[in-house]
């Protein structure tokens, strides 16, 4: 389980990774109300954008999606799979070909998820230290792209001299 958690995770990361290092832009979503403020720190510290239950999703029995198509992201992360509305958010991205990574349980269907991490999505400690090495992954990523660019001005200030 811990070989499996690991690659499924190095893979998630890198997809983060490179969406970040692309400019792209990253939608943490969550359902669980006690989960709130780990989700919104997390997009906060990162620059990346957040949804929630208690925000933009509305409510279980009519969930309200039609921002989506509007400010589609190009990458969902959503920590709580198992509830109507997260699988209506998945097949909506599924539907514009965003890619989702999402934190679940053995006792979750992983089917509507595009990167799968096996792990403990009812514990607030699991979910804190995900988040937060989500928003450390997007940090390191804009930090590489911003280097990048430094290098590529001071190359071209060079050559102009």
């Amino acid at each position: 389980a811990v070989v499996s958690t690991q690659s499924t995770g190095w893979r998630a990361l890198n997809v983060l990774s490179h969406v970040s290092y692309s400019q792209g832009s990253v939608l943490f979503v969550n359902n669980k109300p006690g989960y709130e403020p780990i989700i919104k720190e997390a997009a906060r510290s990162c620059g990346a954008r957040h949804f929630t239950k208690l925000t933009r999703l509305g409510f279980y029995d009519e969930p309200d999606l039609s921002w989506f198509h509007e400010n589609k992201p190009d990458l969902v992360i959503c920590s709580s799979v198992n509830n109507p509305l997260s699988q209506k958010l998945l097949l909506t991205c599924n539907k514009y070909l965003v890619p989702t990574i999402g934190i679940l349980d053995s006792d979750v269907d992983p089917t509507n998820l595009t990167y799968v991490i096996p792990g403990n999505d009812d514990s607030t400690q699991s979910i804190l230290l995900y988040h937060r090495v989500f928003a450390k992954a997007i940090l390191r990523a804009q930090a590489a792209r911003s280097a990048l660019q430094f290098s590529n001005d001071e190359n071209a200030t060079h050559r102009v001299r």
